[in-house]
């Protein structure tokens, strides 16, 4: 079967009294690890092959540059001086999710983009927005080669390749997989018609973009020579209206037509952490169904 997965993060529900109430008694509370526990235990309830920790603990941002001295983390990130980073952010969630999912269930890590980090920070230290980004790279290369022993496949999103594609993306992306062995994968959500071409070019085993919100994707891939399996976005992650399995394989069908199976995966267009929960685990199951319809290699 072709495989399923999802970009990121995923909508939890705690009782936040009950541990607050928790934390006040004894000091302790481990909310964030039944937030990952979770996000996890959906994932794998609605037969998602290739799974992720659910990005729990925060924004996809913050989540990265709290490990970084020399930024102060208020809303966003505030950089104030060198970036240097300390230990590695979710190398610990990954091993959780190792333990909890079933043998044949494969495992990604998740690292947000240096220029994503970048454009998301106020930069009250580097003298350009390059420079910073090159110095996020620099921390988050040591995230992915410590995630490099614990999970399946590694991707990089980099959200703002589609509202602002610099130059140096390149060099920025394959600096933050360094010697990575493990396959690599690169999520650009939004709109990239006018930067696919060049996304093609990177050294990664799969592009994963956004088709079900922009099926006009397909015309920008017409003509383009690339070597890498493309992850189509099947479900929307900005709409909690759960697509019915006939529209969601409907989609896969388009993708088939255009590309062989075992160059194919599929997956939600972005992460589904805005999305009701109940909506977001039905988008999931759904797009497992359809898969099963019309995704056989």
């Amino acid at each position: 079967m072709i495989e399923t997965t999802v970009i990121g993060s995923y909508p939890v529900t705690l009782d936040g009294a009950k541990y607050a109430k928790a934390y006040f008694e004894d000091g302790k509370s481990n909310a964030p690890e039944e937030s990952i526990r979770q996000a996890v235990s959906k994932q794998v309830e609605a037969g998602i092959d290739i799974v992720s920790d659910g990005q729990t603990r925060g924004n996809f941002v913050n989540i990265f540059a709290r490990n970084f001295r020399g930024a102060l983390i208020q809303s966003r990130p505030i950089v104030i001086g060198e970036l240097e980073y300390g230990k590695p952010a979710t190398v610990d969630d990954l091993r959780l999710v190792r333990k909890l999912i079933p043998k044949k269930t494969k495992l990604k890590g998740i690292i947000t983009g240096p220029y994503t980090m970048a454009r998301n920070s106020e930069n009250r230290h580097y003298g350009s927005v390059k420079e910073l980004a090159f110095a996020y790279a620099e921390g988050l290369a040591k995230e992915a080669s410590a995630l490099d022993a614990v999970v399946d496949y590694i991707q990089v999103d980099e959200p703002y390749f589609s509202v602002d594609y610099p130059e140096y993306g390149r060099e920025l992306t394959e600096k933050v997989f360094g010697t990575v062995k493990a396959p690599r994968m690169l999520h650009v959500c939004g709109d990239v018609s006018k930067v696919f071409s060049r996304l093609v070019e990177y050294k990664v085993d799969f592009l994963e973009h956004e088709f079900a919100a922009n099926p006009g994707l397909w015309d920008a891939l017409k003509g383009v020579d690339y070597k890498q399996r493309l992850g189509v976005g099947v479900v929307r992650s900005d709409d909690n209206k759960v697509e019915p399995v006939e529209e969601i394989a409907s989609r896969m069908r388009t993708a088939l037509k255009r590309l062989p199976a075992e160059r194919l995966l599929f997956n939600p267009d972005c992460g589904l952490r805005n999305l009701d929960p109940d909506k977001a685990y039905a988008k999931l199951k759904n797009m497992v169904k359809a898969r099963d319809m019309v995704g056989r290699l």
